[in-house]
């Protein structure tokens, strides 16, 4: 098994956290040069062809050869090579790249130098609901769910790897000629010849992605001869005469075809003795018949429920199994694809309701393998029902009925389930050695989505870890695959968390930009949770670049829309959102209220960060309104709530309220020093939107103070983000104001007062003329 970590010279590449490092210096790379890097180095020992290496990369070989060099030519620099010297790449003619490089070895030497140092550009919190990307982690363990032998999961997370090289296979729909009421088997085909097709060992693409790519390529003839996106491209057909069915499958991968056709008194035998035709003449052996005592008109119901499914019926589906006979209903496999359903629409209290009746009647020892796709639904409900430690039991007992069968695809959704648990408790070492494995599976089964999720679990995890800086080209990487995909869910769940990063990072503008691409979104599925959770991500944009009215239209509009008991947490969420543009609208004692409301247990499960925000919020609501006292008091409970946090992740809230509530008393030495705690929390964790949040307040103290060469070098800390944060260009027009050179001062006051929008100014700047 390749290592995660390699040393050359003064450097070390951890090919897990896709990080390099220069002595103890992390180095700010894109994830294409990265990637170059780990194939380069984990295949040595030979030549890499240029074909390869964009395969491994990019997921295509017709990667742009400007876009190869470049990758290898910043490599070189970075590393001190030349195209001359080549000591540690060199071209070989004709064919690539070989890394060459002396004393390259595998594997940490000593436990405490091969431990990440701190990331100078680390990430932080930011001054709004910290909960968005751990709704896009519950969004994508929400997509992990089985809809009767269909695997719907959009949002998969995944784990470490370099992207995946095209699909072995990809099956179109069906062209049928029949009467109508058999139509359904233009999807109903596909989805049954893929998973035959999976089950024999080729990996085919899962049918929702290919009705997703129908649709975002504007037709069939848009993926046609798409080989790029997979190597055998298959088309079916069915044609019903005598009573019969004749099913046809063409199978071509560029140069060659392959023809199989079968018949059958019915559609559903008929296709699956074809996929099995077709598997024998690729060389794969067919599966095992693993229906066992499941009647032929349970399977036809099944593919029936799962081509309207993938069709974006929701309630045809339903409609299929509610017209179906009462027997077909009560089977167990019809019962999981109706808790799976419910699932899909968002409807988690009624799955986890459906699953656990299932569940109670299906037997442990004879039924396995139901048994545990029952428990990885139920697993997924149950996590986005919050009960988080129902869903790890779940997950373990799928884990420990299917982990010797041959199941990848099964153990593979446990696994994940089970890093997801791990991640809502933090315990994020935990987290990626159980994606670790889903990824290792997702591969054995040719599983183009659980591979193509990996930038979106590691962007998560790294948000987890507070380091947006990190998360973000993971990120971008995720959302372009799931674009190219046209998987939706999972790309919503992507551009969610990449705003809530762009917020972190100080950088509005681009999150703003970002979530104006939610309105087709939004609007995709039947799943109104997402719909919600992408609504009040689009609020946290607009506060952020002071349209404040329309934020809070989008606030009222979630209140109105959702669900007051099944999107409690993101109604916290919005509560707290609107706490915080109560504030910057100089409304303190709304903010207070707001804030007071938000701060539930429910919230604090959900996020300590967001948590502790939102209760900073509302002492400086306190503060704001005169209630000294109140304040004081909430000042010191958030301390201590806050040290009992052995990650000391939200300490930085606890000493800001501290100075702030010590400024509001006038005890100015205490001020300036827990100021400058909070100032060396900030610096360590190096995320912006905590930088500026604490700078801006100190330079405040130290001016009134008469500190005047301390507020410019504290300014100078805060002044990068100037240009685009009304905090930090308000902090700049004091200090110029304060050393008398009024051209500047005035130059910022005007740039302050433009990126306020409808947030009050701070008195001091307000007055300036």
């Amino acid at each position: 098994m390749a290592s995660s970590l390699y040393r050359f010279g003064r450097f070390r590449l951890d090919t897990q956290a896709r990080e390099l490092f220069e002595d103890e210096r992390r180095l700010n790379l894109p994830l294409s040069t990265i990637d170059c890097l780990i194939h380069l180095i984990r295949h040595r020992d030979r030549p890499v062809g240029r074909d390869e290496l964009a395969a491994a990369v990019w997921g295509r070989v017709d990667v742009s050869e400007v876009s190869l060099n470049h990758a290898v030519m910043r490599l070189r620099r970075l590393l001190g090579d030349t195209g001359n010297d080549q000591r540690v790449i060199r071209t070989v003619p004709r064919l690539g790249y070989r890394w060459v490089m002396d004393g390259t070895f595998e594997g940490a030497d000593d436990p405490a130098s091969s431990a990440a140092p701190p990331d100078p550009a680390a990430p932080a919190v930011v001054p709004r609901r910290r909960m968005r990307w751990q709704a896009a982690l519950a969004a994508a363990l929400a997509a992990v769910v089985l809809i009767g032998g269909l695997a719907i999961w959009r949002a998969r997370p995944a784990v470490e790897a370099a992207p995946a090289a095209p699909l072995a296979a990809l099956v179109l729909p069906a062209a049928v000629e029949a009467p109508e009421d058999w139509h359904w088997l233009r999807l109903g085909l596909l989805d049954l010849i893929s998973s035959h097709l999976q089950r024999g060992g080729l990996a085919a693409a899962p049918s929702e992605t290919v009705v997703a790519l129908i649709e975002a390529h504007g037709g069939e003839a848009g993926i046609a001869g798409r080989h790029d996106l997979a190597h055998w491209l298959i088309r079916p057909s069915a044609h019903r005469s005598d009573g019969g069915w004749a099913v046809r499958v063409e199978a071509g991968d560029g140069t060659r075809s392959v023809v199989v056709e079968t018949r059958a008194d019915d559609a559903v035998k008929a296709a699956r003795g074809a996929a099995d035709e077709l598997l024998i003449k690729l060389g794969r052996t067919p599966p095992v018949d693993a229906s066992g005592d499941a009647s032929l008109a349970q399977e036809t119901l099944q593919r029936r429920v799962n081509a309207a499914v993938l069709a974006g019926q929701v309630d045809v589906a339903r409609a299929l199994i509610a017209e179906a006979a009462p027997a077909l209903r009560a089977s167990p496999e019809i019962a999981l694809s109706q808790a799976s359903i419910e699932f899909f629409s968002g409807a988690y209290e009624a799955c986890r309701q459906q699953a656990e009746a299932l569940l109670a009647r299906l037997p442990a020892d004879t039924a396995p393998v139901l048994r545990a796709r029952a428990l990885n639904t139920l697993g997924a409900a149950l996590f986005r029902l919050g009960r988080i430690d129902e869903a790890e039991t779940a997950y373990d007992e799928s884990i420990r009925l299917v982990e010797d069968a041959d199941e990848p695809g099964v153990l593979a959704r446990a696994y994940i389930g089970i890093g997801g648990v791990a991640s809502q408790r933090m315990q994020l070492e935990a987290a990626a050695i159980s994606y670790g494995r889903a990824r290792t599976l997702h591969e054995l089964r040719g599983d183009a989505f659980g591979v193509a999720a990996v930038d979106l679990n590691l962007g998560l995890n790294a948000m987890q870890r507070g380091q947006p800086a990190a998360a973000l080209p993971l990120l971008r990487s995720a959302g372009e695959r799931f674009e190219t995909l046209a998987a939706e869910d999972a790309l919503a769940a992507t551009m969610a968390a990449l705003v809530d990063v762009h917020l972190l990072l100080l950088e509005p503008a681009e999150a703003l930009a970002l979530s104006e691409r939610f309105g087709p979104l939004e609007s995709h599925g039947g799943n109104r949770r997402q719909r919600w959770e992408l609504t009040l991500s689009r609020a946290g944009a607009l506060a952020a670049n002071g349209r404040l009215d329309e934020a809070d239209t989008l606030i009222a509009r979630i209140f109105d829309g959702s669900d007051a008991v099944e999107d409690a947490p993101l109604r916290l969420q919005a509560t707290s959102l609107a706490a915080r543009i109560a504030l910057a609208r100089g409304r303190p004692a709304k903010a207070e209220e707001l804030a007071a409301a938000a701060l539930t247990p429910a919230l604090e499960l959900r996020n300590r960060l967001d948590y502790a925000w939102t209760w900073s919020t509302r002492i400086r609501g306190l503060q704001g309104s005169g209630r000294t006292e109140d304040a004081r008091a909430e000042v010191m409970r958030l301390r201590a709530w806050s040290e009992a946090d052995p990650n000391q992740s939200d300490r930085v809230y606890a000493a800001l309220a501290q100075a702030g509530q010590a400024a509001a008393e006038a005890r100015v030495d205490e001020a300036l020093a827990h100021y400058a705690e909070a100032m060396d929390r900030a610096a360590r964790r190096a995320i912006p939107a905590e930088l500026v949040a604490v700078g801006q307040p100190y330079v405040d103290q130290l001016l009134a103070s008469g500190r005047i060469e301390e507020a410019v070098a504290v300014n100078g800390r805060i002044a990068p983000w100037a240009d685009r944060d009304l905090r930090a260009a308000w902090s700049e027009a004091a200090v110029y104001r304060a050393l008398g050179q009024a051209a500047p001062a005035a130059a910022a006051q005007a740039r302050a007062r433009r990126l306020a929008g409808e947030r009050a100014l701070p008195e001091g700047l307000a007055a300036l003329p």
